[in-house]
Order: structure tokens, then sequence, then C-alpha cells
């Protein structure tokens, strides 16, 4: 995923950030912890880069969804514990954790990318488009040689390095646990690959893809909306639909309403 902040967005709430410290200190200190005009002016400043932060994320997390969902017929990803994976590292104060500020950026990276919503995506957006998608265990993919299948953490030699300690297979590490991944979902036995799992089980029964739903538009029609009248449907034309010029009955076109009041229908009069 591209930064979802430029670089005077992140300058710039990285500054609000602490403006808005410093006002709350001040607003405790003088106005017994009353909030100021200028207090919220500038937490709604806040609010708006966070707002056009997160709109950024979910339009390109649809669209990449969607490619995969419909362009592939069959999308394999790892069935992460995301919650578990970003769980903070501060410990306590009798065991305080080590290496605290570098698994906090981790796990702000790790969130930033929406692997749990891309998840959920998928999940209702592969089986509607015609496509498999599959859960693979995430054991090891990382350091499992797409070539060989060795597995081996030595393997891993950097953050983007991958060299086999067996073969010498030498590879991108994330390309090469790619092929790891599709390898091991092409290996499972034949009707298993499933689109339920811990975050998409309101979307799908437990073990089984919810089928591909038909999708025609021809010969639409606009059910009568008072099916008690035995007003007979509208005309259907090329497009779709029109709305019939009749007014249905039990309801008043909006350019004929005055005042609440249908055109023609005397007003009561006390």
């Amino acid at each position: 995923m591209p930064q979802t902040l430029t670089e005077g967005e992140k300058q710039r709430l990285t500054g609000l950030e602490r403006h808005k410290e410093r006002q709350i200190v001040q607003a405790k200190k003088h106005r017994g912890g009353r909030y100021g005009n200028r207090l919220r002016r500038t937490l709604r400043a806040i609010a708006e880069l966070k707002a056009r932060q997160a709109r950024r994320h979910l339009d390109f997390t649809h669209k990449l969804t969607t490619d995969l969902a419909k362009n592939h017929g069959l999308v394999a990803i790892e069935d992460l514990r995301v919650k578990q994976m970003t769980r903070s590292a501060t410990g306590t104060r009798a065991a305080p954790g080590v290496h605290v500020s570098p698994k906090a950026a981790l796990n702000r990276a790790i969130l930033d990318n929406l692997p749990g919503e891309r998840r959920r995506q998928l999940v209702y957006k592969c089986p509607a488009d015609g496509s498999d998608l599959a859960l693979v265990h995430p054991a090891r993919t990382s350091q499992t040689c797409g070539v060989c299948h060795l597995g081996d953490p030595a393997s891993r030699v950097s953050r983007d390095r991958f060299i086999c300690t067996g073969c010498g297979h030498t590879d991108d590490a994330d390309h090469n646990a790619s092929v790891v991944i599709l390898r091991r979902a092409l290996r499972g036995p034949t009707g298993t690959t499933s689109a339920a799992g811990h975050c998409g089980e309101q979307h799908a029964p437990a073990g089984h893809a919810r089928p591909a739903m038909p999708r025609t538009r021809a010969g639409r029609t606009r059910e009568p909306l008072n099916p008690s009248s035995g007003t007979a449907r509208l005309p259907v034309d090329i497009e779709g639909y029109k709305e019939s010029q009749q007014v249905t009955a039990g309801r008043t076109s909006r350019k004929n309403r005055v005042s609440g009041h249908g055109r023609g229908t005397s007003k009561l009069t006390p």
C-alpha cells in the first residue's frame, strides 16, 4: 500500500498532536479541564486528517480486493491472527518489555496495511465473482525455500533477501513466501478451499464458501408500492426500467408536493 499521508500531512499531523497536548495541559491548569474553542479546532483538524487517511486506506483496499477477486480463479492468503501479531511489547513494571519502540513501529506498519480488512473483503468478494479463497497456515512461510522446500530460519538473511542454505536459491523474501503460500494452497485436498474463517463467519457458513450469485440485469421491473391496489407493473425500457408518468396509488411525486400536500388537494381550514 502506498503512503496514505504525504510528508507534509504527516508533519502537520505531528504538529497538531503536540499542539493538542499543550492545549490540554493549559485547559487543565486554567479552566478546570474545560475545552476551549482553539482546542476544539485543533481536535477537528486532527480528525479531518485521520478521516482522510482512513478513506485512502479503504479506497486502496477495495480496489485491490476487487481486482484479485475478478481476475484470479484462486486467491491464496495467510490465515493471520492480526490481534496476536500486533500485541504491545511494553510488558509490566515488574517485567518490562524489550525492543518496545521497534515493535511499536512494526505494529503500526502491520495495521496500516489493513490485513484483516483485506481478508474480510475477499471473503465475500471471491465467492460472488466466482473465484476461490484459500486460507493457508502462516507457519514458516517466510523461512521455507520455494524450490527445495527446506525450512531454515537462517535462509532469511534480511528483511528483503532470501538465500536458501540447502540449494542456494536466491530470491526476494516476499516473492519466495508467496510461492510457498500458493504451493500450500494447491496442495490442499480438493473441495476444502473455503472462504469461511474467524473473520468471515458472518458471510459464509463454517467450512463452505458462499456460492456465486447470478448477476442478470435484463428484464428488471419495479413492483408497485401498494400491492393491494392492483396496479400493473411499470413499463420496462431498454436501459432497465423507467418511471411511469402515472402516479402510483398511495404515492405523490415530489414535484407535485406543496408544503406536504398534493397539488389539487385542499388544505384543511379551521
